[in-house]
């Protein structure tokens, strides 16, 4: 047995993936993946947000099949997770976006790729026949922004996601104390931490250097890197009229992400948004935000089903899918646990890391009390404090 896969057989729940993905990394590289904007509280509080609410379980159901199964996105889905679109996932792994596409597939759900991805649309949307998602940033120049929405329309991707939570780069300060840039830059500060990981460094510095895939075309200003360019498109200047622009050319089913304000949901639902991601993309923008699961509720009641609801932010269990779904929501999404199971065993960790959350779901479900997704309702939950 490979040792990446004695690694994967003993890694029972996902921390013990990031602790194994800890190891295998650079550490400016893991910090990348771990860290959040400034002070981080937003990052500890969409974990800290779970805490605050306990299960109440049902007895004497028969629970002797459950189903997790849901429409999200115009896809039907075995059970309500998807992966969050993630930026350069080939730090982590050589597999890549490709890898994760095929972990979800082989999971049976919806994988979602960022415009900053490290692999291209095309080639992603090659990889698996699945269903796949496309992630979108509305970019100053928006004849960048056409283009991109166009590629992937031309892919097949079948749903259409929009980011809006980054209207200008975030202050993360982890970032900016270890040096890392993309492409990956080796300073004295960071050198040691580099050679002690020579895999890492012969794959995504000298085999394959990692890169954005969707901009190979674009040249950066000497002295800058590619990522600070398309930092620099980041639109401060974002209306309700570029929503309407994005639905009106891509034309199917789209998804609005970073939205956590009820005035704001309400508005992109009626701009044409199908679904909404409640997220604050991670902890890494806005710092002291709120988390998504924190809306949850508030929202679902404003909408009264007008709109499907994801949550984004801190998922590392099946009870907090369960948690999520009780308050309200329609699925969830995670980026950093399927990452994190990318880093120790490429595709099959990316896939180890979505079996130990659908486990746990479908497991978690059973000790509820609850068959279906319906079945679990708000009398489910009760907040601590």
């Amino acid at each position: 047995m490979r040792a990446s896969d004695r690694a994967l057989s003993r890694s029972l729940n996902i921390a013990d993936l990031r602790a194994r993905a800890r190891a295998r990394l650079p550490a400016p590289v893991f910090d990348f993946l771990e860290g959040g904007a400034e002070d981080e509280i937003t990052l500890v509080r969409n974990r800290a947000a779970f805490s605050e609410w306990a299960l109440v379980p049902r007895a004497f159901r028969d629970v002797s099949q459950v189903s997790g199964a849901v429409e999200i996105l115009g896809q039907s889905l075995e059970w309500p997770l998807i992966v969050s679109p993630t930026g350069m996932p080939g730090l982590f792994h050589p597999d890549a976006e490709i890898g994760l596409a095929e972990a979800a597939a082989a999971s049976g759900t919806l994988y979602c790729l960022s415009a900053m991805a490290s692999r291209s649309i095309e080639e992603v949307a090659a990889s698996t026949t699945a269903p796949k998602a496309f992630q979108l940033y509305i970019f100053q120049d928006r004849g960048l922004t056409r283009e991109l929405i166009l590629r992937a329309k031309a892919a097949g991707y079948a749903a259409l996601i929009l980011a809006i939570d980054v209207p200008v780069p975030a202050n993360r300060e982890r970032d900016r104390r270890t040096g890392m840039t993309i492409p990956p830059r080796l300073g004295l500060a960071s050198l040691l931490a580099f050679a002690r990981h020579p895999a890492w460094c012969w794959h995504n510095l000298v085999r394959r250097p990692v890169s954005l895939a969707n901009f190979s075309d674009m040249r950066a200003e000497p002295g800058s890197t590619l990522l600070s360019f398309i930092q620099s498109q980041f639109e401060p200047q974002l209306s309700w009229t570029d929503l309407e622009w994005v639905a009106g050319l891509w034309g199917g089913s789209i998804a609005v992400k970073g939205l956590l304000h009820g005035d704001d949901v309400e508005r992109a639902v009626a701009a044409g948004a199908s679904t909404v991601f409640l997220s604050n993309h991670g902890g890494r923008q806005l710092d002291a935000a709120v988390s998504g699961l924190d809306m949850v509720e508030e929202t679902a009641e404003r909408l009264a089903g007008r709109a499907t609801l994801i949550v984004d932010g801190g998922i590392r269990r099946g009870t907090d899918i369960i948690k999520a779904v009780a308050l309200g929501a329609s699925a969830c999404s995670t980026g950093r646990a399927a990452l994190y199971g990318l880093t120790v065993g490429g595709r099959a960790g990316a896939a180890r890391a979505l079996q130990l959350l659908r486990s746990e779901y479908e497991r978690d479900m059973a000790l509820l009390g609850a068959r279906r997704q319906d079945e679990i309702e708000r009398s489910c939950i009760r907040r601590l404090r």
